[in-house]
């Protein structure tokens, strides 16, 4: 039996995967958000410019898409997952934290593709 206090590995570890693939969501967020913010360049301009951050193999911006939507969903997932199997504060503060950015990242990826 664990103390309230202490964090349960399997938490902790659910918590560092919703972390590690919420980075590059994150990263192409920003990226696109600094992108669009040129007012100089075309929307197609724009999106040409984004693309040739990604690697040619996979270039395409709908795969591309829906692969940051599909990271997005199972951080979100693992971070509600983290927060309801969690019984200390720190953890649960921190799932929920990751599920809220995740989700938020999910609705913005989703709107872009459906």
């Amino acid at each position: 039996m664990m103390k309230k206090t202490e964090i349960d590995p399997t938490i902790k570890n659910l918590i560092r995967i919703s972390l590690l693939l919420m980075i590059l969501p994150a990263l192409y967020l920003g990226l696109w958000i600094w992108i669009s913010g040129s007012e100089e360049l075309s929307y197609f301009e724009q999106v040409q410019l984004l693309m040739s951050y990604i690697p040619e193999p996979v270039r395409d911006p709908f795969l591309v898409t829906i692969s940051l939507f599909g990271m997005s969903l199972v951080s979100a997932v693992f971070g509600l997952y983290g927060y309801i199997k969690s019984e200390a504060d720190y953890p649960r503060k921190t799932s929920l934290f990751i599920m809220t950015l995740a989700t938020i990242m999910c609705i913005w990826f989703g709107r872009s593709v459906f």
